[in-house]
């Protein structure tokens, strides 16, 4: 049996059930041991970061998940840098490669439910890390973990250093936006709503909107494990319709953050969601008219075709990946090598860019559109819509079900294939089974299913031109699996 299971993202589970100060002694101790003997080095340097969840303690108290990681770290002689504060992925995914830590680790468990918990590892580069590490690591962790007791680890944590790169971090986004893009820091001079959903990125705007000369309307801004009992995904349509509800009732733009704020949601003044794809298309188009060179775009299977369209339109390679920021890490690094500007944009909320963090930032592409807005003297609305003109509306949406263990999709769909063509009304141009099942049809409508790496459900995503036909391809596979899972043994 695994005990320890990485996804797409680390490794999570639910609170005092398959996710314990166990099972974090283990994945420490095997990354301990990754750090000394696989990689060999001699006095290696970690960076701890965390988010709001339960468990998370900037106190380290001994019942805590953070003691328990630097209490662990210590006992393997491992040297540990440790935010004293909360700590958003993005600040810690730059402060790693800024200040030269050896490796990374994050206790969140991103936008899952507040009874979730888990281990985000990034590596060297602050890169969220590969396959081939977190398999290593796994596999180890999972043998070490049945030979532990809380008893092995009582151990002094003085060595332990607090740190702070708050401030730094501001001031390297302040620094992008001015010098890459050429762009002003945001006054925040106007009318907006913040949501951080009470997690890690409530410092961090607070001190970029110290000296806002707007209003700011915040919601759900004071830390809670609990998430002040409100979904902490900020890209599921519950929670973007109730931002939307906001935002259209005060006339303002609104955005949002996950509680570990590697995923951003915006809304434009007249309360509409804009997707990240659209997000990062008002980003390309400004970049062009700016004559900012993009040396490429990396995306993966579940984006909108808006980003292969804009990509080819101005000669822009376009790399497209299996789900999961980490497939984007060579592209990024290849363009950071050569200091070009290369783009990372995920359907999920997921942005960052080649000279910033190989990880997400659920700041940065905020920050750019603000600044565009200014400079170019334009609302949100407008340049969303002049998107729309250009290149097509794209409506994308995404649904799940429920399942109680793993599932083959392959073996589930593709053996019930003649099943699978007649359930729709345009006919299938190609099936795609790199990552999950990907199903485009003639028209060029795109319907996606596969297994989330964090929680037990399907993910199903489709992209149309009308928001009717995306629906429609969600719910005949959506009634599909319903009525094929509950004929098969799980």
């Amino acid at each position: 049996m695994k005990h320890i299971k990485f996804g797409t993202s680390g490794h999570r589970g639910i609170i005092s059930s398959t996710f314990t100060a166990n099972h974090i002694r283990a994945i420490i101790t095997a990354i301990s041991i990754y750090l000394k003997q696989y990689k060999q080095i001699k006095s290696p340097r970690v960076l701890i970061g965390y988010d709001t969840r339960t468990g998370n303690s900037p106190l380290l108290e001994k019942s805590s998940y953070t003691y328990a990681v630097v209490e662990c770290f210590i006992y393997h002689g491992i040297n540990v840098g440790f935010c004293e504060s909360f700590s958003p992925t993005p600040l810690v995914s730059w402060a790693i490669q800024k200040h030269a830590y050896d490796l990374g680790v994050i206790l969140t468990a991103s936008h899952n439910p507040p009874n979730y918990n888990g281990i985000k590892i990034n590596d060297h580069h602050g890169a969220p890390a590969s396959s081939d590490i977190t398999e290593w690591i796994e596999s180890e962790a999972n043998a070490i973990f049945p030979t532990l007791s809380p008893d092995m680890f009582t151990h002094s944590i003085a060595s332990v250093s607090y740190v702070n790169y708050t401030n730094e971090f501001i001031s390297h986004l302040n620094t992008l936006l001015q010098q890459t893009f050429q762009l002003p820091f945001p006054s925040f001079s106007d009318r907006y709503l913040i949501d951080p959903k009470s997690g890690s990125s409530i410092e961090i705007w607070k001190a970029i909107t110290a000296d806002a000369i707007g209003t700011i309307d915040w919601h759900n801004d004071i830390a809670s494990s609990n998430f002040n009992f409100q979904s902490p995904d900020p890209t599921h349509k519950n929670a973007i319709n109730l931002l939307r509800s906001h935002c259209k009732n005060n006339a303002c733009i609104g955005f949002s953050n996950d509680p570990d704020a590697d995923r951003h949601v915006l809304i434009d003044e007249h309360g509409k969601f804009i997707s990240p794809e659209k997000i990062a298309a008002i980003i390309i188009e400004y970049c062009i008219s700016e004559g900012i060179e993009i040396s490429g775009i990396a995306t993966t299977l579940a984006n909108s075709s808006l980003i292969k369209k804009i990509s080819s339109a101005h000669h822009i390679m376009c790399h497209e990946t299996n789900i999961g920021f980490k497939y984007f890490t060579p592209f990024l690094t290849q363009a950071r090598t050569q200091n070009k500007l290369c783009i990372g944009v995920e359907s999920s909320g997921g942005f960052s860019i080649s000279l910033h963090t190989f990880d997400k930032c659920g700041f940065l592409p905020i920050l750019l559109i603000l600044g565009i807005m200014k400079k170019t003297n334009t609302p949100l609305y407008e340049l969303a819509s002049t998107i729309d003109q250009t290149y097509l509306t794209f409506h994308f949406f995404e649904d799940s079900i429920e399942t109680i263990s793993s599932v083959d999709l392959k073996d589930l769909m593709l053996n019930t294939q003649d099943k699978l063509r007649k359930l729709f009304e345009f006919p299938i141009d190609s099936i795609n089974q790199r990552d999950g099942l990907k199903i485009t049809f003639s028209n060029q409508d795109w319907v996606l299913c596969r297994p989330s790496g964090t929680e037990p459900v399907i993910r199903i995503y489709a992209e149309s031109t009308t928001i009717e036909s995306a629906k429609h391809y969600v719910q005949h596979v959506k009634e599909y699996l319903s009525e094929i899972i509950s004929e098969r043994p799980l």
